[in-house]
């Protein structure tokens, strides 16, 4: 009880819990965000061959090497990388380096800020939630379309009363998927993003290198509370 009481009172470990919680539901809504439109167009417009290369391009990203895709967005967000360059090339970076000077967010370069961490994040899981939803909009009848239609709603009116609330159940699962996985990484923390620790770094770093297994449980249990 006295490690539970050391996690959830002293502040520094106060400010590992309270980053890691805002970095995965930001994750997550901007992954609901992103995965929203692709989902939709996959399950309602898109053709069978059509829809077949989608499927193909999301999971394609799921069949390469974790670590490998990691590794290459740090050379992507690096100072002298290709955003950079890319940036630079159609005078963005002017935009890039204020951004990098916010507090909170920026850093000395995109690879070592928590908005180049965030990219990283909603990249690597931004899957689990395009594949639920999708699954999800499949499941709406287009004849409860088609009547909203009839009856005079609006297309904004048809996605807040009809689509929306049928795509919830996959909209959750893909949720679940985003913001637990988010919680609960440590390498991505690790290799890219500011210095600092999130939960699964420190349950990482306290199991091993530190030895204090009692602290790794409590933070290992504080994660699964708050998922």
């Amino acid at each position: 009880l006295a490690t539970y009481k050391q996690v959830t009172t002293q502040p520094p470990n106060l400010d590992i819990i309270q980053p890691t919680l805002v970095m995965a539901v930001c994750v997550s809504i901007a992954s609901a965000f992103i995965a929203f439109p692709i989902a939709n167009y996959m399950a309602r417009y898109a053709s069978p061959r059509a829809k077949a290369f989608f499927y193909v391009g999301v999971l394609l990203p799921m069949w390469t090497s974790y670590l490998v895709k990691v590794y290459a967005w740090r050379l992507i967000l690096a100072k002298q990388g290709v955003l950079s360059w890319f940036l630079e090339s159609v005078g963005l970076q002017g935009v890039l380096d204020t951004v990098l000077q916010t507090p909170g967010i920026g850093g000395p370069s995109l690879a070592s800020s928590y908005l180049g961490m965030f990219i990283v994040f909603v990249y690597m899981w931004l899957p689990y939630m395009i594949l639920p939803l999708a699954a999800a909009l499949e499941r709406v009848p287009n004849t409860l379309v088609q009547a909203a239609s009839d009856l005079g709603a609006k297309p904004g009116q048809v996605f807040r009363t009809v689509t929306l609330p049928l795509a919830l159940p996959g909209l959750a699962a893909g949720s679940i998927f985003t913001f637990s996985l988010t919680l609960g990484d440590y390498i991505i923390p690790s290799v890219v993003g500011a210095p600092g620790y999130f939960i699964g770094m420190m349950v990482y770093q306290q199991q091993g290198t530190a030895g204090n297994i009692p602290l790794a449980a409590a933070f290992s249990v504080v994660a699964i509370v708050l998922i």
